[in-house]
């Protein structure tokens, strides 16, 4: 990143420029600081996340001053050589943290994360992780999975993006504005002021747009829009305008001084201490719920250019000598690396040692990427940067940059092979365990009064990597309306009775146990599942969610619900249909209901009302109870204890399920219900691991394995419904 790149110290007199300013390298030490303090301490400083933007700013400020100077100096802009100098700056030492975490990852990661990790390697490398992460966050059932070892590379992603476009923006305003002279559109005035003028307004322009955008589209979706370039470029656009106007602000403060204009630097040292004020009480008062880019990125853009505007002010109670501070300094040069191998650490360190991090723990991670980074700038950045390639035509670095790229591609795709086989491996030794049922593994131990303790093995399976990486699953994204048919069991013609699993995800997690029941009883099972979608009520309502993504949802939701209504009626054969929804996803009230469940028993009812006549059973299963957030981090820190030191009393686990109420109250006698609560709250208390089991993938959904250890006390309730 070029707000992270080291541009040197010196003690001469402020500047307005993009020369050896202290000022900017002291903004890059508060940036980075923030960003891993964040990530070390995140209850410490909610909002640290904002040293990115600080970063944003400094890199629109330098690459546009830098561009400037090239086109003073010779009219124009070398595209190949500004994309050269860039890759010779950044890439060395970016690609081999990106080699280095991927050999960390082949070593301590769980089987169920090594592929996705070395997809985001990938992504990572050619600087596209920012688009990968924001596909990601819109996928309901990823939203949960921890954060890979190169997640931060998306500001990367989103900073490499703004130096392909940003050269071209500049050199197309500079020679735009050569042809308005040239045609007298334009007065005829000297060159330069010229094409900082063009220059302004093509900014100005980025900065109106893209800002607007930004605070439209956080709105609407704010989980991808944090992570893209479009919402962010107006932060570097910032920085630019300030590039443009600095001239003007250096003529004014020269003139100011030597009129003896008393008061002008207490002026500037107040600016930049509010400046300075304005990142702090972001990093302070913001947090996760705040609505981010957006206006609220504002705080800490607007923060960080009055510190570089006011131009490293001098005086007695100016910030300039804080920033000036050795330490400062140095946190500043190494800026760039310590961002790169801080998060790799963070990631990484607690797979290893297998347990999470402590706070002396986080010192050393702190030291170890301070550490790493001045080693990566002596022995890998600096002499790259300043050996052969510079002395080589661009072309010629491009090229050799390029081929770098493609090998650190390379290296985790070829490997992705050996990662599917490892999970295989994972999941059929997994499955060979629940298979050979022992007394007191999973659900069995609530049924066996021999199992005094849900702790009857060593170790909890499976690790929380796998407790998703089910090896049957069937589901339509959120926001898709596409209707998924997946079959299980035995082919339909030989099948004895052929069943239906329909509903949201909190069907779909029963899947693992219904394949197995299926094959079991000859039957053939089909499955047709919907994020966040249930069989019946199709109208969301929620507070953590835009308007734009709830009509986006709903009106897939809508859709699929008379997808697979028309599938059920066309497919007379289909005489038992299951389904489930979580229980606590409101759907908006009609107010002739009491309350919203109110509403939605009514829908489910009047949905299973539709049902041809075919179907002789439509059973309900009850909704599973939820756990805490943190329940990941309690099971990994209470080791054998983690059932009891982490359960959830059954009245805060178990929601009011409007799915059983109708059921309960239908008067259609197809309806009925099968209710399993007791094998995750035995005693009133809802454990995270049963029987040695970690029996949730997520807060709120089952694992597979868990899935699979209740066939038996699910297949005995299907006896009691289903002769």
């Amino acid at each position: 990143m070029q707000g992270l790149q080291a541009v040197g110290t010196t003690n001469q007199q402020p500047k307005t420029d993009a020369g050896h300013r202290t000022d900017i390298q002291g903004l890059r030490a508060v940036a980075v600081v923030l960003v891993v303090v964040f990530h070390l301490w995140p209850d410490a400083l909610r909002g640290g996340y904002v040293g990115v933007d600080v970063f944003f700013v400094l890199s629109g400020f330098l690459i546009t001053t830098h561009l400037l100077r090239e086109v003073e100096r010779t009219g124009s802009v070398s595209l190949a050589g500004f994309w050269a100098r860039r890759a010779r700056r950044l890439l060395p030492a970016s690609l081999t943290v990106l080699v280095v975490t991927t050999c960390g990852i082949w070593l301590v990661a769980p089987a169920g994360a090594i592929g996705r990790f070395l997809g985001e390697v990938m992504t990572s490398a050619v600087y596209i992780e920012n688009l990968a992460l924001a596909g990601s966050s819109v996928d309901y059932l990823a939203v949960d999975a921890a954060p890979s070892p190169v997640q931060h590379f998306w500001s990367l992603s989103a900073e490499e993006q703004f130096y392909l476009v940003w050269p071209v923006l500049i050199l197309g305003a500079v020679v735009l504005s050569r042809r308005l002279r040239s045609t007298h559109l334009c007065p005829a005035e000297s060159s330069k002021p010229q094409y900082r003028r063009a220059v302004g307004v093509a900014l100005v322009l980025v900065v109106a747009v893209s800002l607007a955008w930004s605070a439209i589209y956080t709105v609407r979706d704010p989980a991808p829009a944090y992570f893209l370039a479009t919402t962010r470029a107006w932060e570097f656009g910032a920085g630019g305008l300030l590039a443009v106007a600095s001239p003007v602000f250096a003529g004014r403060l020269t003139r100011r001084s030597i009129g003896g204009v008393r008061g002008i630097r207490g002026v500037r040292s107040a600016v930049a201490w509010a400046g300075l004020a304005a990142i702090g009480l972001a990093a302070v008062a913001y947090g996760p719920s705040t609505p981010f880019p957006g206006w609220a990125a504002a705080l800490p853009v607007l923060g960080t250019l009055a510190v570089i505007g006011t131009a490293e002010p001098t005086g007695r109670f100016a910030p300039t000598r804080m920033l000036a501070l050795g330490p400062v300094q140095r946190i500043g040069d190494l800026s760039y690396g310590i961002y790169l191998w801080h998060w790799p650490l963070i990631v990484l360190l607690p797979l290893g040692l297998g347990r999470a991090l402590s706070w002396v723990d986080a010192l050393a991670v702190a030291v170890a990427s301070a550490a790493l980074a001045a080693a990566t700038e002596r022995w890998i950045e600096n002499p790259i940067r300043r050996g052969v390639l510079s002395a080589r035509r661009p072309r010629y670095t491009l090229v050799v940059v390029a081929a770098a790229m493609a090998v650190v591609v390379i290296l985790p795709l070829s490997t992705l092979g050996m990662a599917a086989e490892r999970l295989t491996a994972e999941q059929e030794k997994i499955e060979a365990l629940v298979d050979a049922n022992p007394e007191c593994l999973g659900a069995a131990a609530v049924d066996s009064g021999d199992c005094a303790r849900v702790t009857a093995v060593s170790a909890v399976i499976p690790d929380p990597s796998l407790a998703a990486a089910s090896p049957e699953h069937c589901i339509t994204d959120i926001r898709s309306a596409e209707l998924k048919v997946c079959s299980y069991g035995v082919p339909a013609d030989r099948a004895s009775r052929r069943v239906a699993l329909v509903g949201d995800s909190h069907a779909e997690q029963w899947l693992p146990a219904f394949a197995e029941i299926a094959s079991q009883r000859d039957w053939a099972l089909v499955v047709l599942a919907k994020s966040s979608c249930p069989f019946g009520p199709d109208q969301r309502f929620s507070k953590d969610m835009s308007a734009e993504v709830l009509a986006v949802m709903n009106e897939s939701c809508a859709d699929w619900n008379e997808q697979a209504l028309d599938w059920l009626d066309q497919h007379p054969e289909v005489s038992v249909m299951f389904t489930a929804a979580r229980a606590r996803n409101a759907v908006v009230a009609d107010e002739t209901d009491a309350d919203w469940q109110g509403t939605a028993s009514r829908q489910y009812r009047e949905r299973w009302a539709e049902l041809a006549p075919t179907i002789e059973r439509v059973v309900v299963l009850r909704d599973t109870p939820r756990m805490n957030d943190d329940y990941l981090s309690c099971v990994a820190g209470s080791g054998e204890g983690a059932a009891e030191l982490c359960a959830v009393d059954v009245s805060e686990a178990v929601d009011r399920d409007p799915a059983v109420e109708a059921a309960s109250d239908s008067p259609d006698s197809r309806a009925a219900v099968i209710d399993l609560t007791n094998y995750f709250c035995p005693d009133g208390s809802c454990r995270p691991v049963i029987g040695g089991v970690l029996a949730y993938r997520d807060t709120h959904h089952i694992s597979w394995v868990y899935a699979n250890t209740l066939v038996p006390f699910l297949s005995e309730e299907i006896d009691a419904l289903i002769p």
